[in-house]
């Protein structure tokens, strides 16, 4: 029974984990680019691609929270 719990607390860490990294890339993209001195930096793609890069793997670390929370439910 215990162990149920704690795959759930997990999972909602997890979870939580991943969407703050979400939330944190998308305002570090958000701010890069709405600067004056930072959008007319020739290489902005590349710039652009690697905050893409953060926000998805929070997105991934969410969703690999919300299958430990289906797990807990399945068991």
């Amino acid at each position: 029974m215990d162990d149920t719990r704690d795959m759930a607390k997990l999972g909602l860490v997890v979870n939580a984990v991943g969407l703050l990294l979400s939330a944190v890339g998308t305002l570090l993209l958000y701010a890069h680019v709405t600067d004056e001195y930072h959008s007319h930096i020739q290489d902005i793609g590349s710039i652009a691609v690697g905050y893409l890069g953060v926000i998805l793997f929070g997105m991934s670390v969410s969703l690999t929270g919300i299958a430990l929370l289906l797990r807990r439910s399945a068991d």
